[in-house]
């Protein structure tokens, strides 16, 4: 714990108070020392003494008083510093898929992946209370849904609000990325994250997926990736036609790059509850970070040095009123 001040400078004034002692205080011998009511013939030796004392307490207290109202003029600020436990969040942005073949309904009860991809994608966003969290819904295009915010519902809503019409089609896995780490870089969160959900091969033509992925490795931005596949999918086998084999192939390369060449993961889901369980891991293991930040507390004295010197003045003069005062 230590004192600040917000106007130092005052203190300076502190310089007075001795000198206003070496002037006054030689006056103090042509002063009467007078007692009220009682003889002074015959007083005892202790008395005298008590009576000296009588005449300097009211000038000490004058003093204490001044240099009181003087450091109470210089606003002490009492500040102790403490260390709270805080939990801190990360910067991420997911990163969903509109584009057409996200309608298709293979993922089990005649589901769309697109109603599967926002289902999960709302329960992960419900277990990160403590995240800045941005929206990026992409096709052939890549479109900010939600800027980064610690509104949960807010990502919640604009979520539930994703659909395939939202941007023009195509997959354009490039442009998404750079677009969610724009976003994670206008917040001063770290470390920065992009959660990547999609079921198709990159078909921009701005940017190699690779480059992409090295421009987020050199910023610190770690990629997961999703594949959305349908169970058909997933087993595709040795009678799969050329153009499947090509495709599923061109998939895994790009999202398998985006991902090791940031440190992420990737992972493939052909169902609601295994897209469920990548997201619950995920979770764990971008899992907030609990840590000691100190913490300052600052509590300002000048009040107590107000009332302290009222409180030396006001005896003074009590004092002076006493059966003991000082003439004239």
């Amino acid at each position: 714990m230590y004192v600040e001040f917000t106007r130092p400078d005052l203190l300076y004034l502190l310089v007075l108070v001795p000198v206003w002692v070496l002037l006054v205080w030689p006056r103090a011998g042509r002063r009467v020392l007078y007692t009220r009511g009682d003889a002074v013939a015959g007083r005892p030796r202790w008395a005298t003494v008590r009576a000296g004392l009588f005449l300097l307490a009211p000038r000490l207290l004058r003093i204490l008083g001044i240099a009181s109202l003087v450091v109470a003029l210089a606003g002490p600020v009492r500040i102790e510093t403490v260390e709270e436990l805080t939990t801190e969040g990360k910067g991420i942005g997911l990163v969903v898929d509109l584009s057409s073949s996200m309608l298709a309904e293979d993922m089990g009860d005649r589901v769309s992946r697109i109603e599967v991809a926002r289902e999960a994608a709302v329960r992960f966003t419900r277990r990160r209370p403590f995240d800045e969290l941005s929206l990026v819904g992409f096709g052939g295009e890549a479109l900010t849904r939600v800027p980064p915010t610690t509104d949960a519902e807010l990502i919640t809503q604009g979520v539930e609000s994703l659909e395939i019409q939202l941007v023009r089609d195509g997959t354009d896995i490039s442009g998404a990325v750079l677009t969610a780490i724009a976003r994670l870089l206008e917040s001063d969160r770290e470390p920065r994250v992009v959660v990547l959900l999609t079921d198709g091969a990159h078909n921009g033509v701005e940017m190699p997926p690779l480059v992409t992925a090295r421009a987020a490795a050199a910023l610190g931005v770690r990629i997961h990736a999703i594949s959305v596949l349908s169970a058909d999918e997933t087993a595709l086998g040795p009678n799969a036609t050329a153009g499947r084999l090509r495709l599923a192939r061109d998939r895994e390369t790009v999202l398998q790059g985006l991902a090791g060449l940031t440190g992420g993961r990737y992972f493939r889901a052909s169902t609601a509850s295994a897209l469920d369980s990548i997201y619950s891991e995920i979770d764990e293991i971008e899992a907030p970070v609990q840590r000691l930040v100190p913490q300052e507390n600052r509590e300002a004295d000048r009040p107590w040095f107000f009332l302290l010197s009222l409180a030396l003045l006001g005896a003074e003069l009590l004092l002076r009123g006493s059966r003991w005062g000082v003439l004239p």
